[in-house]
C-alpha cells in the first residue's frame, strides 16, 4: 500500500512540474507579445478599462491584406530554416477575440 502512495505521489508531482512548465511558457509568451503590443502600439494603455476595443484594433489589423501577406511570408522563411515549433494552445483565440 506505501508503494502504491509513493507512486500516486510521483505521478502527482510529475503533473505539477508539467503544468508549471506549461504555465510559465504561457506566461512568457504573454510577456512577450504584451511587449510586441506596447513597442508598436504605445497608445495601448488608453484601453485599459476592457480589452474590447483593443482586440476590436488587433483583429483588424491582423486581419489586413498587408498583415495577411507579412504573416505568409514569414511562415514560408519559417518554414524553410526552422523545423515547426510546438505552438501554445488557444493563442491565437487570446489574443484576438478570446475571452479572459
Amino acid at each position: 500500500m506505501q508503494a502504491l502512495k509513493q507512486a500516486q505521489q510521483r505521478v502527482a508531482n510529475e503533473k505539477k512540474k508539467q503544468n508549471e512548465k506549461k504555465r510559465k511558457a504561457e506566461n512568457h509568451h504573454k510577456y512577450i507579445m504584451g511587449g510586441i503590443i506596447v513597442k508598436y502600439f504605445p497608445d495601448c494603455y488608453r484601453y485599459d478599462e476592457g480589452e474590447g476595443e483593443l482586440n476590436r484594433i488587433l483583429s483588424v489589423a491582423l486581419q489586413t491584406r498587408e498583415c495577411q501577406q507579412v504573416i505568409s511570408k514569414i511562415k514560408a522563411e519559417s518554414r524553410e530554416t526552422t523545423p515547426p515549433q510546438p505552438t501554445l494552445p488557444n493563442a491565437v483565440n487570446e489574443s484576438v477575440g478570446g475571452t479572459e
